[in-house]
């Protein structure tokens, strides 16, 4: 069979083994334990103690993977003769971080890719969101903490078990619920939509109609950028008429920044109702949708169908 060596270390909630393969070292509470393995995979288990409920989630370490040297030389080779080609790692599903986070930390880690697509989106939601779920970690490690706990680490007593069914149970749903809301942020935040051609421009026997149809085409095509790029559009001064600026985006007016005049202006209203679209934005301190616009600002279907057709919505 061979020889075989196996030890381990225990400080606290950190538990450290040393093998014949290596170090593996582990940490965590009862119902919650992450495990980083000798051979570099990383494991997670979450479990309510009493009830025979087990999660486990593990990824793969470092096993075959070239070292960053041979990562170098692949880029730096050079090209004989034929297509150009880059022998670059290429990052085939950008944003899957967001979900090894989440998992690998049993739910704990969630706030940070909320922290993260806030920073790349712009938007306050976000941020709010960032926060609870770094509240939600600090409760759970809180609960888990003061859960007593007899001389070999088990709950003790009914509250024990109580306490540590609850903790393990409120990390599991912390992890599922921050998964399934991570799905649709991670594709806007790396741009993994379905993107549709650039509208071609109308044709039409009028001049006046032609030119019509073709800054409804140019609207269109603005919006889709803003919804692909935000601080792209900030930069553009899409929705902007207020402000210089040489993009042209066929007339379009940002309701969660421009000034009423403006909104006026591009949306062909009476000044009156801008300055109500302004009143109320400044109340709620940002608008999400137009349809918000329309409910909020108590705007009539008429005038509602000429914002839709120039408005557009920037997150603040």
């Amino acid at each position: 069979m061979g020889f075989s060596y196996r030890k381990s270390f225990k400080a606290g909630p950190l538990r450290v083994t040393a093998s014949k393969s290596g170090i593996s070292y582990s940490a965590g509470v009862k119902g919650l334990r992450v495990t980083k393995r000798a051979n570099g995979r990383v494991q997670t288990t979450i479990s309510a103690p009493g009830t025979g409920l087990r999660y486990t989630t593990s990824s793969t370490g470092g096993g075959n993977q070239p070292d960053p040297a041979t990562w170098a030389s692949r880029a730096n080779a050079p090209v004989t003769g034929g297509p150009a080609v880059v022998h670059a790692r290429i990052v085939r599903h950008p944003g899957r971080w967001y979900f090894a986070v989440v998992l690998l930390s049993a739910g704990l880690f969630s706030a940070i890719p909320f922290a993260h697509a806030a920073a790349r989106l712009g938007r306050r939601g976000l941020r709010v969101k960032a926060g609870i779920y770094a509240a939600a970690a600090v409760a759970v490690g809180l609960l888990a903490s003061i859960t007593p706990q007899d001389a070999q680490g088990n709950p003790a007593g009914t509250a024990g078990s109580v306490m540590s069914t609850v903790s393990g149970l409120l990390a599991l749903a912390l992890m599922l619920t921050a998964s399934l809301q991570l799905i649709p942020l991670r594709r806007e935040v790396y741009g993994l939509q379905v993107r549709l051609p650039t509208p071609s421009v109308p044709q039409a026997a009028d001049p006046v109609v032609a030119a019509h149809l073709a800054a409804r085409a140019r609207r269109d095509e603005a919006r889709a950028l803003a919804q692909r790029d935000p601080v792209l559009a900030y930069d553009l001064r899409i929705g902007r008429p207020d402000l210089p600026r040489q993009y042209d985006d066929g007339g379009l007016v940002d309701l969660n920044g421009a000034p009423a005049d403006a909104i006026a202006a591009a949306c062909s209203i009476e000044s009156s109702l801008a300055e109500q679209i302004v009143r109320t934005r400044q109340e709620l301190g940002s608008f999400s949708s137009l349809d918000e616009v329309f409910v909020y600002a108590q705007i009539e279907q008429i005038a509602a169908e000429r914002i839709r057709d120039h408005a557009l919505i920037l997150p603040r």
